[in-house]
């Protein structure tokens, strides 16, 4: 199973929390859900997506935009880096089989 793949059954987009790291993966054409405005967990601000640029977040290690390369949140959480490498570039939402009819 190759990447696409994975997105497609999984969800293509994320949805987290910086302060404690819950997160919900989510398909990008469905939308975020509406129920989480707020971590369940901690009760903070959930980030969807760039506030530079309004990009999707795809990874739940995303630290820096993928489009503009702008931060989204902190490089750390719990005193640990949150990721080891860049991030690869956005190429946009997964497209279904069958999208295009």
């Amino acid at each position: 199973m190759d990447k696409d793949d994975k997105r497609r059954i999984l969800g293509d987009a994320i949805i987290l929390c910086p302060k404690c790291g819950f997160a919900k993966r989510y398909m990008e054409l469905e939308g975020p859900p509406d129920d989480l405005d707020a971590c369940p967990d901690c009760g903070t601000a959930m980030i969807k997506d760039c506030p530079a640029c309004h990009a999707p977040m795809r990874s739940i290690m995303q630290v820096d935009c993928r489009v503009c390369g702008e931060p989204i949140r902190e490089g750390e959480l719990f005193g640990v880096p949150i990721r080891r490498k860049a991030e690869p570039r956005d190429k946009g939402p997964v497209q279904l089989p069958g999208a295009d009819d």
